[in-house]
């Protein structure tokens, strides 16, 4: 039975993609870190932005794939949903919290407004630029995406006319910040606050629900590869230099969310039955173990550059193979006994209300 017919079914495919996106963000910051940022031409660079895309648009897939039959405008379904959204995300959002203020400094770290937003959580969906975590700013997006996500599924479940009427909304912010609130003549960095704001990628999170949703009623099973190849060769090849600020502006920006959402659709409907299970097995580990790797993996390369800063031998290389391989092997660990600990307490406590 092919695996989108099922709607309670994990979709393997998503987590192979979801798992490589964590990956190439870690190579990104490995690089950043020791190099200094990419011009826009680098495929680092444009996995910078598309792959933090991709995450959203998996996010609004997944969600909806899981919850769309079984929440409820109740109290307790309610309950059941941002239960199960708080112990799969805050508890290692603290912890990496945490160990970054242990292992960095800054003044500003320190500020009010920055540790209301770091301990809360929920403040940083209004100022995700304030969350001290690395990457963290993304997690601050999916918590916006998860308040609205219960009535866009009720407002669907009503007509399904309302989630067009949002999609096309989204659609227009979308544009607003691609062609108006964002500029290239300032870099990324200094547009950092604007450009994090979840409004400006909640365009991608309403999609992920559109794929979920057209899949049932269209399949194009036979032209996913061609499209998939098509994509990754449209993201390689497209001519494009300078600043970053250049490939979120401007039809650049337009460019590359297409390509984006039309891979994650190609993951979403192809199971990639083809590939050695050893393949398989390596792409589910880094699945499984992608949140950790995201979070994790900057505080693993601080700790082991600090460590082997002293070491003649120790290039810039070496700290990035050794801080990858470490965060491969510390990220599993974290999965196994920190992310899943909380993950079965929250089951136990929902077992308990309902």
């Amino acid at each position: 039975m092919h695996q989108q017919q099922i709607a309670t079914k994990r979709i393997l495919a998503l987590d192979y993609l979801r798992g490589l996106s964590a990956f190439g963000i870690m190579v990104y910051h490995m690089h950043l870190f020791s190099f200094g940022e990419s011009d826009a031409n680098s495929i680092l660079a444009k996995i910078k932005i598309y792959a933090i895309a991709v995450f959203f648009v998996i996010s609004g897939t997944a969600l909806y794939e899981a919850n769309a039959n079984s929440l409820k405008p109740t109290i307790s379904s309610l309950k059941i949903f941002y239960l199960k959204r708080f112990f799969r995300i805050f508890p290692l959002l603290w912890l990496a919290t945490a160990l970054t203020y242990l292992l960095t400094y800054r003044q500003e770290m320190f500020s009010l407004n920055h540790l209301i937003a770091n301990i809360a959580i929920l403040p940083g969906i209004i100022k995700p630029e304030a969350f001290e975590a690395n990457g963290a700013w993304s997690i601050g997006n999916e918590l916006f995406f998860y308040l609205c996500f219960p009535l866009i599924v009720f407002l669907q479940q009503k007509n399904r006319w309302y989630l067009a009427i949002i999609g096309s909304l989204s659609f227009i912010v979308f544009c607003l910040f691609t062609f108006k609130l964002l500029t290239t003549t300032v870099t990324l960095g200094h547009q950092w606050s604007v450009y994090v704001n979840p409004l400006n990628h909640f365009f991608y999170f309403i999609v992920g629900i559109f794929i979920s949703i057209l899949n049932s009623k269209y399949s194009m099973h036979k032209l996913v590869p061609y499209l998939l190849i098509a994509c990754l060769v449209g993201i390689f090849l497209y001519p494009i230099n300078g600043e970053p600020i250049v490939l979120v502006t401007g039809p650049n920006r337009l460019f590359f969310a297409l390509l984006t959402i039309t891979i994650c659709f190609c993951f979403y409907n192809y199971t990639f039955s083809f590939l050695p299970l050893r393949i398989k097995k390596y792409l589910l580990y880094l699945g499984n173990n992608s949140y950790a790797i995201y979070l994790l993996h900057p505080l693993v390369y601080i700790v082991v550059s600090k460590t082997f800063a002293s070491f003649m031998f120790a290039n810039l290389y070496v700290i990035i193979i050794i801080s990858i391989s470490v965060t491969l092997l510390i990220s599993n660990f974290f999965y196994k006994y920190f992310e899943c600990y909380f993950i079965n307490l929250g089951k136990s406590i929902i077992k308990k209300i309902v």
